[in-house]
């Protein structure tokens, strides 16, 4: 249970810093998560971490927000970089994985 509240928290404060000095745009960051990354994070397809699943999120999480954009960009594990949507640019990936970390913490 600890654990759980030290995640949320975690969450919380990388959100919070990246979200200083620059507003977020979650609603257009929603846009381009269900336009090219719900497919597989809705479902877990591959191992995708699941919109909201705090558990499947947790590991990742604690590498820092660039590292999931570098991550996102480059391609991790089955998910080809950029998730296969070559079009997308760094500012979008910044995008979508701010609203997956906003996600969290609902």
């Amino acid at each position: 249970m600890a654990r759980k509240y030290s995640i949320v928290l975690l969450v919380g404060l990388q959100f919070g810093l990246s979200a200083c000095g620059e507003k977020v745009d979650l609603v257009q960051a929603e846009a381009i998560v269900k336009a090219n990354c719900k497919v597989c994070h809705a479902q877990g397809i591959n191992g995708a971490p699941i919109i909201g699943n705090q558990k499947m999120w947790g590991p990742r999480i604690e590498k820092g927000k660039e590292a999931l954009v570098q991550n996102a960009i480059q391609g991790v594990g089955l998910m080809p970089p950029k998730g296969g949507k070559t079009q997308l640019s760094k500012e979008e990936i910044s995008l979508a994985i701010e609203y997956f970390l906003a996600e969290l913490n609902q």
